[in-house]
């Protein structure tokens, strides 16, 4: 059977678009249903809807509606989750956050930074090296518990001594269950500013010698 709709009948029914309107592609369940009850009554006596076609087209006018009303429940609570970041994220603003990145600031407050280790570590050390790759320093910070763990670093030297402040290269080492690993070193630094991106739809946190970040790249907040 030919299923087609006809132009005629869907005006007749009061589903047809109107020339003083905007055309609308979208079809409600109530005229698919005043779609479907006319096309019943005007088949062809001799050739009747079969009835698998009958629940195919029921079926796939449910599944469009469904995905229809998903894709508009997602763009709303898309929506809804960036006033909320932004909320958050200018409540950051002069805190001190923690982000991944192996380059440090030394100034006059020192170097801060933090790990996150997997397990208990029996030793951690610290290697601070210079813009030419020259090792300045290494330090060791002892037995350190399972997660996130801070430490400092003043700049001095074992001669007494101090390194001129500036931007050094770190890397971490811990010896865990007898092995030595290279554990990823995140940077304390506090928040400056915050800016969105260029969609609207992600916030950026701007810190103090690291950048600009996404907000979900921070790993704690002080």
């Amino acid at each position: 059977m030919n299923t087609s709709v006809d132009t005629d009948l869907l005006q007749n029914i009061g589903v047809g678009s109107k020339p003083a309107r905007k055309p609308n592609d979208k079809l409600g369940q109530e005229a698919f249903l005043k779609l479907m009850t006319a096309q019943l009554q005007n088949q062809d006596p001799f050739k009747p809807m079969d009835n698998g076609e009958f629940l195919s087209q029921i079926a796939q006018f449910g599944t469009v509606s469904g995905i229809n009303d998903l894709r508009d429940s997602f763009k709303d609570f898309s929506n809804s989750i960036v006033p909320t970041q932004s909320l958050q994220a200018a409540g950051l603003i002069n805190r001190n956050v923690l982000v991944a990145s192996e380059n440090l600031t030394l100034d006059a407050n020192g170097m801060k930074g933090a790990i996150e280790l997997p397990d208990r570590a029996a030793q951690v050390k610290v290697s601070v090296y210079g813009a030419g790759g020259q090792l300045v320093h290494s330090f060791n910070l002892g037995a350190m518990a399972q997660g996130i763990n801070r430490y400092q670093w003043d700049g001095s030297l074992p001669d007494g001594s101090k390194v001129p402040t500036g931007r050094y290269k770190v890397s971490v080492d811990a010896l865990v269950n007898g092995k030595s690993i290279a554990i990823k070193n995140y940077a304390s630094a506090p928040v400056e500013s915050i800016t969105f991106g260029g969609t609207g739809n992600e916030v950026n946190v701007n810190i103090r010698g690291q950048g600009s970040r996404t907000f979900s790249e921070i790993l704690q907040i002080s």
